[in-house]
């Protein structure tokens, strides 16, 4: 995958994971669903999307807010 196709991916995930489906069900999914994806390319969207959980979790309740309109 390219860079760019990996954040692509990241950016999809997020939204389902805003949408309010659980973070490890959302990545499993697309891990299953996406063959073409390495162990590496499935690494680097993983960092993707839980990097922004995890050190600044405080934003996190807003961002989603704002997607859902709140």
């Amino acid at each position: 995958m390219t860079p760019a196709a990996r954040i692509n991916a990241a950016i999809g995930l997020l939204d389902e994971i805003f949408d309010g489906r659980p973070a490890e069900q959302a990545l499993l999914r697309w891990s299953r669903g996406s063959r073409y994806a390495g162990s590496g390319d499935r690494a680097a969207v993983r960092d993707l999307v839980y990097e922004p959980c995890g050190g600044a979790t405080a934003w996190l309740p807003w961002v989603a807010g704002c997607r859902a309109g709140g």
